[in-house]
């Protein structure tokens, strides 16, 4: 898909001859891919999908698309977008290690340190390298946290319309931020929506609601991690768990009640954690 002047304009620029095949990426090639048509993100998820491929980095070129080997659920796509790479040569947090002294009951070892994130700030990044060179080689990750938003589309012809269609979204790092459900048949959503915090502080906006905790939780992530994530799979659990007794009475006025109960629970959720957080960094980050 593409303008029908397409390679015209490529041989006014002087970016073709005119000769040979036109490959749209390596004629009007970017910085995106360094040589390639696809960056991290997109082999990652290629490969998850369809592993059998062995597509690998070494490649120049990735297909646009593939078939998935199994079937794939919302869920899975929701799991593929909070991807960080963890456990694999790609993980950033990897090479952000420390020594413990040894103590009476165990040796001296090293280990991730508790400030390491897939998400750490060009400064901090800069910042160790600095102190030592190659410690984070930097990798776009799926998920990353400098996202407005993002959002998972479920579509169901089988149910009525009202309910057929879910948004899933989520606002601030798709990573951490857990999705809330927005119907086709909705005629509103939870007021914080309304509000947009991309420029200023809002503490009633949505991004914000979400942001606090997300952004505490990364000072110390391996600390943090395993207690965040199992709330925000509960808060997804909980979310799926009642849209059988909404589609089997579906009503623009309990989906729009439905989006508010899991937007009001996520809310309180991440504001127990933010409290949580402040404490347990009360003396420094």
């Amino acid at each position: 898909m593409a303008s029908d002047n397409v390679e015209t304009v490529a041989r006014e620029l002087g970016l073709w001859d005119g000769k040979g095949d036109f490959i749209f990426w390596k004629v009007y090639n970017c910085d995106y891919g360094k040589g390639r048509n696809y960056s991290d993100r997109e082999l990652f998820i290629l490969n998850a999908l369809a592993p059998s491929l062995g597509l690998n980095s070494d490649m120049e070129e990735l297909p646009f698309s593939v078939k998935p080997e199994a079937h794939v659920d919302v869920r899975q796509v929701m799991a593929l977008l909070r991807s960080t790479y963890e456990g694999t040569e790609n993980d950033m947090c990897r090479g952000i290690v420390i020594t413990r002294p040894a103590t009476k009951n165990q040796p001296e070892r090293r280990e991730i340190s508790p400030i390491a994130n897939p998400w750490l700030t060009t400064t901090m990044r800069n910042t160790l390298n600095s102190i030592a060179p190659g410690t984070v080689d930097f990798r776009r990750t799926v998920s990353v946290a400098w996202c407005a938003y993002s959002h998972v589309i479920q579509l169901r012809e089988w149910l009525p319309d009202t309910v057929g269609g879910i948004c899933w979204l989520a606002v601030d790092n798709p990573g951490q931020s857990p999705r809330i459900p927005v119907f086709s048949g909705a005629r509103t959503v939870p007021a914080a929506f309304w509000r947009c915090g991309q420029k200023q502080y809002d503490a009633d906006c949505a991004l914000w609601t979400f942001r606090r905790a997300n952004k505490l939780a990364t000072l110390s992530w391996q600390t943090t991690q395993k207690g965040f994530m199992k709330n925000v799979l509960e808060l997804e659990e909980e979310a799926f768990a009642g849209l059988a007794d909404l589609e089997s009475a579906p009503d623009p006025a309990r989906a729009e009640a439905y989006t508010q109960k899991v937007y009001d629970q996520a809310a309180a959720r991440w504001k127990e954690m933010e409290e949580k957080y402040w404490v347990q960094f009360g003396l420094g980050f």
